[in-house]
């Protein structure tokens, strides 16, 4: 009997010590993954962007210098300073070219492609389904409103949606809400539902809170809720006594 204590006690450390370390992987592992991928972001620049334009750089301005480096290390001003801007440059200048030809045929036609070619379309479809999903909640920011609790799919339970436009029943006079109900873990699909303005309940969420919620499936709740509105908790409570 003397040692169920102890055991308890280690038992409870052990815990402990799993958990902490469990915790410091959650918050290791996000930074050491950013750092492979913007490492490899340099490397794979610096191979085929920064590096070609140093030595064309080295070149054009210092032709005889270029000329008696051969394999020698580029100088540090030019491999370091002015061959990553004149990369940066190069990439804009690209990207803007690009943009010129966001959602023409051209484009629509390059997606059809990549995405009908066995193997380049499993990768192709992933990236481009976050990227679609980053672009589409950077607009969607502007659109949504404010955040309510409707009841969805059921009476009797409630679910996060983005008030986006409103109108009035043209029989009755009520208002009536549009809102967005996204889906959990890809919030970029959802409904489109019309209800009723004195049937949400409004809460105090901004749009990255309930965003995380829904990817997270409730993970990252915050602590507090409206669940109901204050009328109907006033009219309750007046009922009863």
């Amino acid at each position: 009997m003397d040692n169920q204590p102890t055991t308890r006690r280690r038992t409870g450390l052990g815990r402990l010590i799993r958990n902490r370390i469990m915790a410091g992987l959650f918050v290791a592992l996000p930074l050491f993954i950013t750092f492979l991928v913007l490492d490899w972001v340099y490397r794979v620049l610096l191979n085929t962007i920064i590096g070609p334009i140093a030595k064309q750089l080295l070149v054009i301005f210092f032709p005889d210098q270029a000329a008696a480096s051969g394999v020698q290390p580029l100088p540090f001003w030019i491999e370091f300073v002015l061959a990553p801007l004149a990369a940066i440059f190069v990439v804009l200048a690209l990207l803007y070219i690009a943009g010129m030809f966001f959602n023409s045929r051209l484009h629509r036609l390059l997606d059809w492609i990549l995405l009908n070619v066995p193997g380049v379309n499993v990768v192709y479809s992933a990236v481009k389904n976050v990227i679609d999903a980053i672009s589409s909640s950077q607009t969607e920011a502007e659109k949504f409103k404010r955040t309510v609790l409707v009841e969805f799919p059921h009476p009797g339970t409630k679910v996060p949606a983005f008030v986006t436009a409103d109108c009035v029943d043209e029989d009755t006079g009520r208002k009536l809400l549009s809102v967005y109900v996204p889906t959990t873990p890809i919030p970029t699909s959802g409904y489109m539902l019309l209800v009723p303005e004195d049937e949400v309940v409004e809460i105090e969420w901004d749009l990255n809170e309930t965003l995380q919620a829904i990817v997270s499936g409730g993970i990252t709740m915050p602590p507090k809720v409206r669940y109901n509105r204050p009328d109907k908790i006033a009219n309750k409570n007046e009922n009863q006594g």
